[in-house]
């Protein structure tokens, strides 16, 4: 029987565990900012070869590509900023400043999506591409734009993507 998922409870992250596989422990990233938070996997990429002359391939080869998480968290402050966007933090309190990289940074995680009802889905290694996206109008709001990759695992046997009904047990 199929699992209807519907909603969003919240998006978590965890640290990878220093053995490469999955977070232990994880937290909620901050408020996901309404109607953002999707997964969408494109086609894969199809090579087809045929016989010439013939309508029909003779061998279709698929290459899947792997589902993308997109979602806009609406309560950024400096050390969140530097968390997901890299950069540094200086100062405390209201004096904490956070300054931008001119370089790239590479910044993994696990995310975990917790739906109202359905299916939970966990990235174990999660590629984090943070963009700023601030509307300063009267009717904007200040938005942080998450594209999350997930990437192979680097301890053997965990999957890349996993997906376990929401029950009362799960997650904990």
């Amino acid at each position: 029987m199929g699992v209807i998922s519907l909603g969003l409870s919240e998006v978590q992250v965890g640290q990878i565990a220093a053995d490469g596989g999955e977070a232990t422990s994880y937290d909620k990233i901050g408020k996901t900012y309404q109607n953002t938070c999707k997964m969408v996997q494109e086609k894969a990429d199809v090579t087809e070869h045929y016989e010439e002359g013939q309508s029909a391939p003779e061998v279709r080869k698929k290459k899947k590509k792997v589902p993308i998480l997109t979602f806009s968290i609406m309560d950024p402050d400096p050390t969140f900023l530097k968390a997901y966007m890299g950069g540094e933090v200086t100062g405390t309190g209201d004096d904490m400043e956070w300054g931008w990289s001119d370089t790239d940074e590479d910044i993994e995680a696990s995310i975990r999506v917790i739906p109202e009802v359905g299916l939970v889905y966990t990235i174990p290694r999660a590629d984090i591409e943070a963009v700023l996206n601030a509307d300063m109008s009267s009717q904007g709001i200040n938005l942080v734009d998450f594209t999350v990759t997930p990437l192979k695992p680097k301890k053997a046997g965990v999957k890349t993507l996993k997906a376990r009904k929401k029950t009362a047990k799960f997650p904990v």
